[in-house]
């Protein structure tokens, strides 16, 4: 291999030299030689020297002769103009004898330009790209003064894997002459910092949150492969909106264009729990009114269709509802992940209450008949006290079955087809007992006298005069009574008197008339 440092070429030539000028006895002596512009203390000499003799060496232009140009040897600084220079030699011997000039054309070859080679980068664990250079004959240094060579081709591997900035140096060589070298680098990045998530959950039928990652130019990707991208940008907007459990990965680039490795990040929607099982409630106004339930977990009420006012927690919900209406709730059932189920929801129905009934009250006489007691309405309930916890009879008529003096009080209540009972009425039976009877005297008179009335005197004014027993032929009202006889006889009749629609037993009065005596003639004894 041609060495390349001028100056040791220079060196190992005149140790060469000194050594033994017989290995020169070879050299090139034709009489065209070849040169690289820019060579530098090329030799050249008289082999074989003679003894005694002295040279005298000249050079048409191209470059410079060294000093020692009266020696056998000497050497030659090219310049970088390429072209054609002789160089001519006389001898003068030892004896002053000057002999014919001896000449060589050099041809000095221009360098070839510098090869074009381009820097490559690359990231840490990517693919690390061969180093290029365009030219003839190229060979790849490991240092600037071009003394360890790697490579020839224009292809060159480097093998680097780590992080680091290599450069290298690149020639071209044409017509045996190398060219100027060109620095050319292979850079391995180093790969950016994975970027910071964190992963999101959603209840489904909410908001779905985006997923978000701290870092510089976000790529989002749906596969650990990272082969399809879904995203750019710190927020990722994921599109889902089904339950289930979505995997992104997500990496961050910097400006060397270095891709990190990917973090992973879950986006998990929830489904929502089971809707809460619920039964209405009816209740009568003036009633206990009942809780409403529902059955499940983590229980909410609410009064408004779109769940915003809140009104209850846990499985029962006293409303504090009293008046007659319908109200509606909603319930949802909340899981451990705070997903809130549908709603469902529930009525409690708060009914009127039907009228009272109408019913009259009714009086009756010890003894006689007594009378039902009656109710307006459909659905009557009779009870015997006020708080009505004894019920008696049901339906329109009642039939108390008392007989006894007294006054009966009863209450009745009306019931509608939602078995709500009315407030109460109360009614009463009032049996009256009259047991005195009338006072009265038997009177009598004789026949052809005036005949008195009958009489009679009790607690009131109101009398009824019977000719039987059986009281069935009234014959006078009132006291004193006419009985209208004038013939003689026993007149027999039955006083009652009448009070509260009562009528007493009868008393037996009697009128009698008298015959007149029959008194015989008179007859003289």
């Amino acid at each position: 291999m041609k060495i390349k440092n001028k100056l040791l070429q220079r060196i190992f030539f005149w140790i060469f030299l000194l050594t033994s000028s017989l290995m020169f006895a070879q050299s090139n002596t034709s009489p065209t030689q070849t040169v690289c512009a820019g060579s530098m203390a090329e030799p050249y000499l008289i082999n074989p020297p003679t003894s005694g003799s002295t040279y005298q060496w000249t050079l048409s232009g191209g470059g410079i002769l060294n000093p020692g140009s009266t020696s056998d040897n000497i050497t030659v600084d090219w310049g970088m103009t390429p072209g054609t220079y002789t160089i001519s030699v006389v001898e003068t011997d030892i004896n002053g004898c000057i002999g014919l000039p001896v000449t060589v054309d050099v041809t000095v070859n221009p360098l070839p330009t510098a090869t074009i080679a381009t820097s490559q980068t690359a990231c840490l664990g990517g693919t690390i790209p061969d180093l290029t250079a365009i030219g003839a004959n190229v060979t790849w240094y490991s240092d600037i003064t071009l003394t360890n060579s790697l490579a020839v081709g224009n292809t060159f591997s480097t093998g680097q894997t780590s992080v680091g900035l290599y450069t290298y140096y690149v020639t071209e060589t044409l017509n045996g002459c190398e060219g100027p070298s060109i620095p050319v680098t292979l850079e391995i990045y180093s790969l950016p910092s994975a970027p910071v998530v964190s992963n999101e959950s959603a209840c489904f039928g909410t908001v779905i949150p985006d997923l978000t990652a701290t870092g510089s130019n976000i790529t989002w990707y749906s596969d650990i492969a990272l082969t399809t991208q879904v995203g750019t940008g710190n927020n990722l907007t994921t599109g889902q909106t089904a339950p289930g459990i979505y995997t992104y990965y997500v990496t961050n680039t910097d400006a060397n264009g270095c891709e990190s490795v990917a973090s992973s990040v879950t986006l998990e929607i929830y489904s929502l729990p089971s809707t809460p099982i619920v039964n209405n409630e009816s209740a009568c106004f003036g009633t206990v009114i009942p809780d409403l339930t529902a059955t499940g977990s983590n229980i909410s009420w609410y009064s408004d269709v779109s769940l915003s006012t809140l009104v209850g927690t846990g499985s029962n919900l006293s409303t504090g509802q009293a008046s007659v209406g319908v109200y509606t709730y909603y319930v949802t059932s909340t899981d451990i992940n705070g997903c809130e189920s549908v709603s469902t929801s529930a009525t409690l129905e708060i009914y009127s209450l039907p009228n009272s009934p109408t019913a009259n009250n009714e009086v009756a006489c010890v003894g006689g008949v007594i009378p039902d007691l009656v109710s307006s309405g459909l659905n009557p309930t009779w009870y015997s006290d006020a708080a009505l916890t004894n019920v008696v009879a049901n339906g329109t008529n009642f039939s108390t079955g008392q007989t006894a003096a007294g006054v009966y009080t009863y209450y009745v209540t009306e019931t509608n087809s939602n078995g709500c009972e009315s407030a109460a009425t109360s009614v009463t039976l009032t049996i009256n007992a009259f047991n005195t009877l009338p006072i009265a005297s038997n009177v009598n008179t004789c026949f052809g006298s005036p005949v008195p009335d009958l009489t009679a005197v009790g607690v009131g004014t109101s009398f009824t005069w019977y000719s039987d027993a059986a009281l069935t032929n009234v014959v006078g009202t009132n006291s004193p009574f006419a009985t209208g006889q004038t013939a003689v006889g026993l007149y027999t009749y039955y006083v009652t008197e009448t009070q509260n629609g009562c009528q007493s037993p009868a008393t037996t009065v009697t009128l009698e008339i008298y015959a007149l005596p029959n008194t015989g003639p008179i007859s003289h004894w």
